[in-house]
């Protein structure tokens, strides 16, 4: 049952104020770790928590950055210019770009490269489904790579094209690529039958050309801390990651962010028997990084005083958002969460006259799993279907101020009793 006090919380949550944040965000553009625009986006959200007089602290730490230009995929025998996004950590190809033949592979499997010679060729792959099941790229990469491939495109099911990882998709950080990159570009289902028609002629031969870099650069985790006023090293917190994989990245993630700086709005004028602190992450749009670092930094204090972590992604476009029952990574155990948490969120949902599913990662999960991998209890609510994701088409007019209210009212309103109760 929701509480008078709990009311005026819900009634002072603003959609429309979280969405003034995401288009802030989304106007910074791209703001992949380390680059300007996480520079840019740090003082932002520094800035607010500030203004709403929070204590700041920062974790430092090291992660591998990645920018691009635009890449050229050209067929030679019709000259035309296919649109195409380069996978994030997709190596350079050498200067001029490579001119090769493009041979169909299909769905790049070890039995593919038996029946296809693909030395000194470009492979094309393509999706089955209509979804992201070949995100991380690597593990097809070095496939194609080991059989002599100079280069790799990928056909994506949907009308633009969106970007993937040259990561192999392993949760430990250690794996997380495979021995042999390849320089690759994702086109559209348009582009791609464009591609197969110039493919069913017999004479296939394209350029492409990729201009990337690959470097460490430094980054923070940003804690703003509400002090509790009777266990104040004990604490909840509430997580948005601030990077995004393309430019402008409303949805994914400003969305979240948007949304956790609207409670923090309105929380900072509350005094809470348990401290609540903001996190504000980057190096999500990869295997986590970010988030890893952060558990193992603050490991000992998380695991005995953070009660529980609640965290937003991708949360205003597509259908209905989720929590993650089950996480799936292919190199460790599935990460189960906590089942008492996720009805506790869908109980003040259901109160608050809300809805939100259940279900399970198969890809991998967002940051919430590294809390959980260190003992942590802690839940996601993420929008994993969301038709622009990581596409250039994640803009500003997709994303729904309703759902920011929503998302904003439960999260305050279960944050606020972990810190009470």
């Amino acid at each position: 049952m929701i509480t008078d006090f709990e009311l005026s919380l819900q009634r002072q949550i603003s959609g429309l104020k979280a969405l003034s944040h995401v288009r802030e965000l989304a106007k910074i553009g791209y703001r992949f770790v380390g680059t300007q625009g996480d520079k840019d986006s740090i003082k932002y959200i520094e800035d607010q928590l500030k203004a709403y007089g929070l204590e700041i602290k920062e974790t430092p730490f090291r992660a591998l950055t990645f920018e691009d230009e635009k890449p050229l995929l050209k067929v030679l025998s019709t000259g035309e210019e296919l649109e195409g996004v380069v996978p994030l950590f997709s190596p350079s190809t050498p200067a001029g770009g490579v001119e090769a033949d493009a041979v169909l592979i299909g769905d790049g499997q070890e039995e593919d490269y038996k029946r296809v010679n693909v030395q000194g060729k470009i492979v094309i792959l393509t999706e089955e489904t209509l979804g992201y099941s070949k995100f991380w790229l690597g593990t097809f990469a070095d496939r194609a790579a080991r059989a002599g491939a100079v280069g790799m495109i990928f056909i994506h099911p949907m009308p633009w094209p969106y970007r993937m990882s040259m990561e192999a998709g392993n949760s430990n950080l250690e794996n997380r690529f495979c021995e042999r990159k390849l320089p690759a570009i994702c086109i559209s289902a348009v582009g791609g039958l464009k591609l197969m028609h110039v493919l069913s002629t017999g004479n296939c031969r394209v350029q492409m050309e990729t201009k990337t870099l690959l470097e460490e650069r430094e980054s923070v985790i940003i804690s703003g801390f509400i002090k509790g006023t009777e266990f104040p090293e004990e604490r909840v917190g509430i997580l948005a990651h601030r990077d995004n994989a393309i430019a402008p990245g409303a949805n994914d993630n400003g969305s979240g962010t948007g949304t956790l700086l609207e409670i923090v709005r309105v929380l900072s004028g509350t005094r809470p028997k348990r401290t609540l602190e903001f996190i504000s992450t980057t190096a999500e749009e990869d295997a986590t990084p970010g988030a890893w670092t952060y558990c193992h930094v603050h490991k000992a204090d998380l695991v005995k005083n953070m009660k529980a972590l609640l965290d937003m992604d991708m949360i205003s476009v597509g259908s209905i958002v989720k929590q993650v029952e089950r996480g799936e990574w292919p190199d460790c155990d599935p990460i189960i969460h906590p089942d008492w948490l996720m009805n506790m969120a869908d109980e003040v949902a259901a109160d608050l006259g809300y809805g939100f599913g259940r279900m399970t990662a198969a890809w991998g999960v967002p940051e919430e799993g590294r809390f959980n991998q260190i003992g942590v209890p802690a839940t996601v609510f993420w929008g994993a279907d969301d038709p622009y994701y990581h596409s250039i088409h994640d803009t500003i007019d997709k994303v729904n101020p309703n759902s920011l209210k929503a998302l904003g009212e439960t999260v305050a309103i279960v944050a606020w009793r972990l810190a009470n109760q």
